[in-house]
């Protein structure tokens, strides 16, 4: 080099250790280089995982969300770990890209500078060679020098080491909270963030979790033996999956049935007359079954069907078909098949299970359908919870928690299934207690319905929490869904009304929540006081003993009254008592009571209501029972009201609106209709018979009319004399129909010379008459007398005592003679036959002589029926404006009035 002086030379050890140097820089440079691509990547494609590997849990109603995530099992972004660790520093990429920048001319220079320190031949030779190799030694140590100085390949080292640190880290296990594996706080926290933010975008926008430590070990456990529990052939799961089936089966079956019976012509109906059906029975086509099961080729044979017609028969006969099955209620039946059999098997295996009632049967199905989610095999140990909310906010993490403890607390509810003795026929049990299996079959596959749309959330949530405490009830009682609900409800709110549509099981609700009460008290006297009318008292004497254990039943009616009222004031238990008795005796302080048709009350002067007014304000528990609970007048309705929950009283009730109304008294007031909670019910047809009067009965009623006496023209067209009405002839009618059909009949009517009439007409087919002087005793031997008699047997009433308190399912036909006054009277005469246990379809002839004062009396009787649907029953009346009484004896002026107008006759003076 002109003008500088030589490089000094450089030993061979010296240079050994430069290219050491160098190629430990260029090494650093090299993995800077890499890595700054790499995270540049990364960053682009952000922190997406791929398999969550969570198991989520919803609530539709609160909208809750639980996801339980195992960290071992999510598919987490490989370079999650070493992205926390590269945010740590922010200026990270300047500091390795300056590395690489400063150490980009070592390569060349190292290649140069081997050859620094040659051996003899080559300095000989290859002198100015060697001189460069030296100049190129020199400029690269200077380099290196400069590089250590600022001590940049030891802090790239140092960084990337650090990133290598938390790749490793990351592939020996994903951590998020906090123990003994020791991962930094800044590498788990990169985790919740990644986890948190995927799991955000399945939760949806606007939606934060919040994540929390969960010890699965527990849930490992009890979903174990829930699995184990699924796969049990006696287990209400698999019950209830096969009764489903069966039931969808059973279906099939009386859908064809139903259309085997059904002439084809119901088509042409069913189709506006758009088909034509004439000529099919020429080919044996006499039913929509027929049509389903026929081939439209067969149904082309016939004259005037084309192609385009036979398809168009096909369609409707399925179009009904659909309907048909659509429209089946879980109604069992009456007839036996293979199916219905095997069906009845399987509620009577149900039935000798376990039992639980509906809280622990609601937590053991929750657990079961966390079973469901989870997969076997999965390992406890710390998961991650991710909820909406937080750990008191989340109202479906708390129930999830608690039904794990729960679980543990009581192992034997998720262990196999322990049979007890099956029935040896179920299906003789079953038509003996039709009822009960409808109830297991209901319950089983779990189409309860509680009611109490009306109540507040606190009240719903304190109803639902309770659990009844069944030491005092029959182990055999199986409760619907809705009787727990009504007994909790009880419970809960301590004085209610009860307003449960006829046929629902009032009694027995009323005796599980007093059985409950009792309980709870434990060694303290519990006396239970059921108030009810005299003709129902061995009817609940019955039930009591039927549903309740170990404690004494006292019936306080007729002789040695006092005596049973002294004995159970000593030792508590249940005392039924008649409202004269409540009236006329010394009861004391109760603890309990039950009032049985309440709206024998519904007079607050009178003195029955002032007693059993009394009672109700001494006892801590009360509950007023009535299916109809409101009569004539919105007013009565609130002094029951008043009887239990004075404080929701207000001026002005009266005149609200139905659905304030109702919501106003729900506190205290129960009330679920048949249609609601009774799927299996059979249908009931109610229908007006339209009677044309003979000659001789338009006379003797003419004649009635004319006497202006209310009661001679109600029951004219039944008392024609010396000629046989032609009611009586409706009515002999309907009987032998019935027997063809292998159906009982029932007969009310008010009248006793009309019930006197029939049983002279109708024979030896009448198995008693059940009037108010036959004793309670004497009815349900009646009552039992029917359910023993052969098809084609009659049993007569008179409506005012036959129709409350009485379970007569034996028969299935029901004829009412004349119209009631009040429509209450009348729906509770059809509910002792359209109630839980009755198998057969219901029919309903309504007897209305045509022309007469009976047609008026319907019309009156829909307007009250109306009013009575708006403030008692929750329906879709919104406002009932004409909510006055009109009383009998203005009902009666108004009607004869009208009717004598009618015929002619003068106004009465």
């Amino acid at each position: 080099m002109t003008g500088s002086f030589p490089a000094p030379e450089i030993t061979e050890e010296q240079l050994r250790t430069l290219t050491w140097r160098a190629e430990s820089v260029v090494a650093t440079a090299r993995r800077a280089r890499e890595r700054i691509r790499h995270l540049s990547s990364v960053s682009q494609r952000g922190l997406a995982t791929g398999n969550l590997g969570a198991y989520h849990f919803d609530d539709d109603e609160s909208a809750d969300l639980i996801y339980l995530v195992p960290p071992w099992r999510v598919d987490w972004p490989e370079s999650m770990y070493e992205l926390a660790a590269a945010q740590r520093r922010p200026d990270l990429a300047d500091v390795l890209a300056q590395l690489v920048e400063a150490a980009a001319p070592v390569p060349d220079l190292l290649a140069d500078a081997r050859h620094a320190a040659p051996g003899f031949l080559r300095r000989l030779f290859a002198a100015a060679r060697t001189t460069r190799a030296r100049e190129a030694a020199h400029r690269l140590s200077g380099l290196l020098e400069d590089l250590e100085r600022r001590r940049l390949p030891a802090q790239v080292g140092k960084l990337l080491d650090d990133l290598d640190q938390a790749v490793h880290t990351q592939r020996r296990g994903v951590h998020l909270f906090p123990g003994a594996h020791g991962t930094p706080e800044r590498l788990m926290d990169q985790a919740r963030t990644v986890l948190r933010d995927t799991l955000g975008k399945h939760a949806g926008e606007g939606r934060e979790l919040a994540l929390v430590p969960f010890r699965a070990d527990d849930l490992v456990a009890v979903t174990a033996r829930g699995r184990r529990l699924l796969a049990d052939p006696n287990s209400e799961p698999a019950l209830s999956k096969r009764a489903e089936e069966l039931l969808d089966d059973l279906t099939a079956e009386h859908t064809r049935d139903f259309l085997g019976k059904l002439p084809v012509e119901a088509l042409r109906a069913a189709t506006a007359e758009r088909v034509r059906t004439d000529g099919l029975d020429a080919v044996g086509v006499t039913s929509v079954a027929d049509v389903l099961d026929a081939p439209e080729a067969l149904l082309r044979q016939v004259p005037g069907i084309g192609e385009r017609t036979a398809a168009r028969i096909k369609a409707a006969a399925r179009t009904m078909h659909r309907e048909a099955a659509a429209t089946h209620s879980t109604s069992i039946g009456e007839r036996w098949s293979a199916t219905a059999g095997q069906l009845v098997e399987a509620l009577a295996r149900f039935d000798a299970g376990d039992r639980f009632d509906d809280v622990e049967r609601a937590r053991r199905d929750r657990v079961l359908e966390y079973a469901g989610v989870m997969p076997a095999g999965v390992e406890g140990g710390w998961w991650a919870a991710a909820i909406t909310g937080s750990q008191t906010t989340n109202g479906l993490w708390r129930r999830f928690t608690d039904d794990l403890a729960w679980a543990q607390a009581h192992p034997r509810l998720m262990e196999p299934v322990r049979l007890r003795e099956v029935v040896a026929d179920p299906w003789a049990d079953y038509l003996a207690r039709p009822a009960h299996y409808q109830g297991l079959l209901v319950t089983l596959l779990q189409r309860e319905v509680e009611g109490g749309e009306d109540l507040d959330a606190p009240t719903l949530e304190a109803v639902r929490a309770l659990q009844l405490d069944r030491t005092h009830l029959d182990e055999e009682l199986h409760l619907r869904g809705y009787q727990s609900f009504g007994a909790r409800f009880a419970v809960v709110r301590k004085k209610v009304i009860l307003g449960d549509e006829m046929g629902l099981g009032k009694t027995v609700q009323a005796l599980a929540a007093a059985s409950h009460v009792a309980a709870a008290r434990a060694s303290e006297l519990t006396r239970i006081l059921v108030v009810c009318p005299a003709a129902v008292v061995v009817n609940w004497i019955r039930e009591a003993r039927s549903f309740t254990r170990g404690m004494p039943i006292y019936r306080a009616h007729g002789d040695g009254k006092e005596d049973a009222v002294g004995a159970w004031r000593g030792t508590g238990g249940i005392c039924v008592v008649t409202y004269d008795g409540a009236r006329t005796m010394d009861l004391g302080e109760p603890e309990f009571v039950v009032v049985d048709e309440a709206h024998q009350v519904k007079n607050p002067q009178a003195q029955r209501s002032v007693a059993v007014r009394a009672l109700i304000d001494a006892a801590d528990h009360a509950m007023l029972l009535s299916g109809t609970p409101l009569e004539n007048r919105v007013e009565e309705f609130a002094t029951l009201v008043g009887y239990v929950a004075p404080d929701l009283l207000s001026a002005g009730m009266e005149t609200m609106n139905a659905a304030d109304f109702r919501a106003h008294i729900a506190p205290a007031y129960l009330r679920r209709n048949q249609a609601d909670v009774l799927d299996e019910l059979p249908e009931k047809t109610e229908g007006i018979d339209w009677i044309d009067l003979h000659e001789a009965d338009q006379a003797h009623y003419a004649a009635a009319v004319a006497g202006g006496n209310w009661m001679a023209v109600r029951r004219a067209p039944m008392t024609t004399p010396d000629a046989a009405p032609a009611k009586l002839g409706r009515i002999h009618e309907i009987v032998d129909e019935a027997h063809e059909a292998g159906r009982k009949v029932l007969v009310f009517s008010f009248f006793l010379d009309v019930l006197e009439r029939l049983t002279h007409s109708l024979g030896g087919r009448v198995v008693g008459t059940l009037t108010g002087s036959v004793s309670p005793t004497g009815r349900q031997e009646l009552v039992d007398k029917l359910a023993a008699a052969e098809p084609g047997a009659v049993l007569l009433a008179q409506i005012n005592a036959g129709g409350t308190g009485l379970n007569i399912q034996s028969a299935s036909v029901v004829i009412l003679a004349e119209p009631q006054v009040k429509p209450s009277t009348e729906a509770q005469a059809v509910a002792r036959v359209h109630r839980m246990g009755q198998t057969s379809t219901v029919m309903v002839h309504r007897l209305i002589a045509e022309d007469t004062a009976e047609e008026k009396l319907l019309a009156a009787v829909g307007r009250k029926t109306q009013i009575f649907d708006a403030y008692a029953r929750r329906s879709d009346a919104a406002e009932v404006h004409d909510a006055v009484d009109v009383t009998e004896a203005d009902l009666a002026a108004q009607i004869i009035a009208a009717e004598r107008q009618r015929l002619g006759h003068a106004p009465e003076q």
